[in-house]
């Protein structure tokens, strides 16, 4: 990532948030690590993270679909 992480937070979904130096926010997820946003602010970062869980919730229910 380059530039040294300051820990924010994490969400009750696991997301976790993380402050560059530079100012911009890193989030990812605990169940994906690898996977990172750079966002421009903290509203950005939790906004992020509702997409995470979003995405999540899509995804099991397609899975679901798939199944049923």
């Amino acid at each position: 990532m380059g530039d040294e992480l300051s820990y924010v937070g994490e969400t009750g979904n696991g997301c976790l948030i993380y402050r560059e130096t530079t100012g911009r926010y890193v989030v990812s997820h605990e169940q994906q690590p690898h996977l990172h946003h750079r966002v421009a602010n903290l509203a950005s970062a939790y906004a992020t993270c509702h997409g995470f869980e979003m995405g999540r919730q899509n995804s099991g229910l397609l899975a679901a679909q798939a199944a049923g």
